[in-house]
C-alpha cells in the first residue's frame, strides 16, 4: 500500500489503526513463540490478512469521504 493512499486516512484514526496493528502484531508473536516448536507459520498469514483488510478499508473510507467532501463544495 503506498504511503500517500496511508496518508488520506485522518491522523486520529491513523493512530488508532497503528494500536490495533501494534496489538495484532504482539499476538501473533505470543502464538509464534508457543507454536516454535513444530514451526507453523499460520499466525503470521492471518496477521497480515488481518492488517492489510484494516488498511484497505480504512484507505476506502477515507477516500469516499474525501470525495463526499469535494462533491458537496
Amino acid at each position: 500500500m503506498f504511503t500517500n493512499a496511508v496518508q488520506c486516512i485522518p491522523p486520529r484514526r491513523r493512530d488508532q489503526l497503528y494500536c490495533e496493528i501494534q496489538k495484532i502484531v504482539e499476538e501473533v508473536a505470543a502464538v509464534d513463540r508457543s507454536l516454535e516448536g513444530i514451526g507453523e507459520g499460520i499466525a503470521v498469514d492471518e496477521a497480515l490478512e488481518s492488517i492489510t483488510e484494516l488498511l484497505t478499508t480504512e484507505v476506502s473510507r477515507a477516500r469516499r469521504r474525501s470525495r463526499k467532501t469535494l462533491a458537496s463544495v
